[in-house]
C-alpha cells in the first residue's frame, strides 16, 4: 500500500534555516551529523553573502568559490563527491531576491578563476542558463518572490526589492 503525498504548502517567508533542518532531518544519520558538524562553518560563509549585498544594494548576483563547510553539506545530501571534472572547482552563484532573502546555485567553474572579476551583465546570463538547465530553479525563485511580499516578508508593506 502506498501512501498518497502531501501537497506541498502554500508558500510562506520563513527565514529561520526550516528549509535546511527538513532536509538534514531526510538523511541517514551519518550524514546528518555531517550537516550537522559543518553547519556553524557554513553559516559563516552565507553570513558574508549578506554583508556582500549589505556593502553593494545594488548588486543583485554574487559569485565565488564555494567553502569546503558548503561542499560538505552538499555532499552530504546528495551522498557523493561533487564537481570530479578535471580543471575545475565548486562555485556559488548567490542572487538577491529581497532583502536578506537569497537563492545559491552550486555550478563548476574554472579553477585559475575567484569571481570576483564577472560583471552583473555575465552573473545575470549564467543565472539565466542555470534556471534554463535546471527549471525548478525559477520556480523556486518565481515562489520566493511571492512569499517575500506575504506578511512577516521584508516587502510585505512596500519594503524594496533588489534590482
Amino acid at each position: 500500500m502506498t501512501q498518497a503525498h502531501k501537497p506541498f504548502p502554500a508558500p510562506r517567508f520563513n527565514s529561520t534555516g526550516e528549509a535546511t533542518n527538513i532536509i538534514a532531518a531526510s538523511l541517514p544519520r551519518q550524514r546528518r551529523r555531517v550537516m550537522q558538524r559543518v553547519a556553524a562553518d557554513a553559516e559563516r560563509i552565507t553570513d558574508a553573502d549578506r554583508k556582500f549585498f549589505d556593502r553593494f544594494p545594488h548588486r543583485t548576483y554574487r559569485y565565488r568559490r564555494a567553502g569546503r563547510p558548503e561542499m560538505a553539506q552538499l555532499e552530504a545530501i546528495h551522498g557523493a563527491q561533487i564537481f570530479t571534472e578535471p580543471g575545475t572547482v565548486p562555485f556559488i552563484l548567490i542572487k538577491s531576491i529581497a532583502p536578506g532573502v537569497r537563492m545559491r546555485a552550486f555550478l563548476p567553474g574554472p579553477a585559475d578563476e575567484d569571481g570576483s572579476a564577472a560583471t552583473e551583465a555575465e552573473l545575470a546570463a549564467l543565472w539565466h542558463g542555470h534556471c534554463q538547465c535546471c527549471p525548478g530553479v525559477a520556480q523556486r525563485e518565481a515562489q520566493l518572490r511571492v512569499a517575500v511580499r506575504l506578511p512577516g516578508g521584508p516587502l510585505h508593506d512596500g519594503g524594496t526589492p533588489c534590482p
